[in-house]
């Protein structure tokens, strides 16, 4: 009898012990799972990584050089900080500029490149890149992975604004213009700036 009653508790605490073990080692399953689907979500996606393991940026292509001279006698020295250097460059003619570009600037071929330069000393040298292309500039040709203008010959304006703010037009403020020829790609552009002239100057003095 004793015999008997003892074997029934081996097997009873056996049977309980087998219970414990399969929660426990369903548990670590489950855990074990859900740690690898976490580790999954915020690892980084291979194809965003460069082969070095950083992110890709695209290189900068180089599209005009110059610099930015003034007229003999001109001088900037009394104007204060905050002074800046406008550039824009757009196609000289508006033959090859798309026709849906051409509708939404009335007509006149748009800046396609266009950079603000903080507190230039003259004379300056700039460098127009594709980091400086405008939303008309940055469209691609039907078929191909060039800009729509490539090859085309540039008309670069330069405006020295003395309080830097874009929108505003004062009588200190000098202008000037020059072209970039696309068969000489490796000359640098001179844009030689100079007052707005009496017309211009007394214009801006109302403003």
């Amino acid at each position: 009898m004793v015999p008997l009653l003892l074997r029934c508790l081996v097997l009873a605490t056996f049977a309980t012990a087998s219970s414990a073990f399969s929660v426990t080692r369903r548990e670590f399953v489950v855990a074990g799972t859900t740690a690898a689907s976490i580790a999954a979500i915020i690892s980084p996606s291979p194809a965003s990584a460069g082969d070095d393991g950083g992110t890709q940026t695209p290189a900068v292509e180089s599209y005009v050089k110059g610099v930015a001279t003034l007229q003999a006698g001109l001088s900037t020295g009394e104007i204060g900080p905050g002074a800046a250097l406008y550039v824009t460059a757009r196609p000289n003619r508006p033959d090859n500029v798309p026709k849906a570009i051409l509708d939404g600037s009335r007509g006149k071929p748009p800046p396609v490149l266009a950079a603000r330069y903080a507190d230039p000393k003259f004379p300056y040298e700039f460098s127009l890149t594709s980091e400086n292309l405008t939303q008309e500039g940055a469209s691609i040709m039907e078929g191909s992975s060039s800009v729509w203008w490539q090859g085309e010959d540039l008309v670069v304006s330069c405006r020295f604004d003395s309080d830097g703010v874009a929108a505003t037009r004062d009588p200190t403020d000098l202008v000037g213009r020059g072209f970039y020829s696309s068969k000489s790609q490796e000359e640098s552009v001179t844009v030689e700036l100079e007052g707005r002239g009496l017309f211009g100057k007394s214009v801006t003095a109302k403003k």
